[in-house]
């Protein structure tokens, strides 16, 4: 087993359900307005899924190492039973997220990761889960001093897990204020700040569960016009692995373009917005009023049924795969990764109407039910598994076959 079945459970299988069902219910409330749109936010959910494909895949090196500095490292030993290590924990963990999303929008590599988040035109409970692939690196570096100051990898991974948790339901336009509490809390009036592109709201909001850190540092600012949301540069595209590329290739063109070392350097930790001298590039594309259009292609109804019954497995089967994610090989890790990962590719392309994508299925299927048939064996017992597997074969080819017509051709 990768790092022993005494380490604690991946809580993301516990809540999964939850925030699915929440992200329903906010689309049944808000169906009439465009608050949701079906290739957005199955592009939101599946950028989630590459994110937690790769987390599977890094959990193998990080959670070890987050143990090892606790156990060779640490400055402060507390007792059995200790609560310091979850106070220090807690508020050490939101103080230093506030750093490190701080850090994440004003240093260019940095933000190559964490602006994959921020990438998607609408502002509901699915963006929540549009998580970047590469962050838990990025985390690692910033919540690694935890371990140091005596608060031991299941008191860390409790508070990092009730951080992220909360903020899932921030990200939200039904609930608009909530009066005293604003002075306090990070709420969905202050994160709508953060997602805006507009000059006024660039780089603020950026606390997690506290809004106090943006009042302290100066980086506060209240919601005083309606926020468009985006990236500066549209993504323009459902893509989740172009979508956390896509920014880093953008750095690796600027320090092409710069002319000096000194600027090819720079260009990794520079501002986001900066620039190297040289010949002039095409301005970013800047939305400061409603004019813009969204990004929003139309897949045709057979398509957006075959696409809505497939992620409908993968959220059914992700549930269980996670929670029994410390219990399982290298082998079976690296297969669901590939699941994960491919699958949300595959459907975000079938969304968007891509004629390669029709193939690809074929690969996907049989991935996840190798994945299916390696993990639940053990569990459900091997007549069962082939059972289950036999079955969502035959659902996917039949399936696939009404896909046959229609994809890639004009809608």
């Amino acid at each position: 087993m990768p790092y022993g079945s005494s380490e604690p459970t991946n809580l993301v299988a516990y809540v999964l359900p939850l925030f699915l069902g929440a992200i329903v219910v906010e689309w049944l409330w808000t169906r009439k307005s465009d608050n949701y749109n079906l290739g957005t936010a199955l592009s939101d959910v599946g950028t989630g899924g590459v994110f937690q494909g790769l987390e599977l895949l890094f959990h193998l090196a990080l959670l070890p190492a987050y143990a090892w500095l606790y156990d060779n490292a640490s400055l402060i030993t507390f007792g059995d039973g200790a609560w310091q290590p979850l106070v220090i924990g807690f508020i050490g963990v939101d103080l230093l997220f506030y750093w490190w999303h701080r850090a994440s929008h004003v240093i260019n590599v940095l933000w190559a990761v964490h602006g994959v988040h921020h990438q998607s035109e609408d502002f509901n409970l699915a963006v929540a889960l549009r998580q970047p692939a590469f962050e838990p690196l990025t985390w690692f570096i910033f919540y690694a001093p935890l371990a140091l100051v005596g608060v031991d990898l299941p008191t860390y991974l409790i508070c990092y897990t009730v951080n992220r948790f909360y903020q899932f339901w921030i990200h939200t336009e039904v609930v608009r204020t909530l009066g005293p509490l604003e002075w306090l809390f990070n709420t969905p009036s202050h994160h709508r700040v953060h997602h805006g592109v507009q000059e006024l709201y660039l780089d603020r909001n950026y606390g997690a569960i506290f809004i106090v850190w943006d009042r302290i540092f100066g980086t506060f600012q209240r919601e005083e016009q309606a926020p468009l949301y985006g990236t500066t540069v549209p993504l323009a595209s459902y893509n989740p692995v172009w979508a956390n590329l896509k920014l880093l290739r953008d750095i690796v063109e600027l320090s092409r373009r710069a002319t000096t070392v000194r600027e090819k350097l720079w260009a990794w930790v520079a501002h986001p917005a900066w620039q190297p001298i040289g010949p002039a590039v095409e301005p970013k594309i800047k939305r400061t009023d409603e004019s813009y259009h969204k990004y929003r292609p139309a897949p045709p109804p057979r398509v957006t049924g075959y696409v809505a019954l497939h992620y409908g497995i993968i959220a059914l089967l992700a549930g269980p795969f996670l929670l029994n994610e410390h219990a399982h090989s290298t082998l079976v890790l690296l297969t669901g990764a590939g699941t994960l990962i491919g699958g949300h590719l595959n459907l975000c392309a079938l969304v968007e109407n891509k004629r390669w994508a029709l193939g690809s299925e074929v690969v996907r299927v049989g991935l996840m039910l190798t994945t299916i048939y390696l993990s639940l064996g053990s569990v459900l017992g091997e007549q069962v598994t082939l059972g289950l597997v036999v079955g969502l074969g035959l659902v996917s080819a039949g399936s696939w076959t009404r896909l046959l017509p229609v994809v890639g051709k004009s809608s």
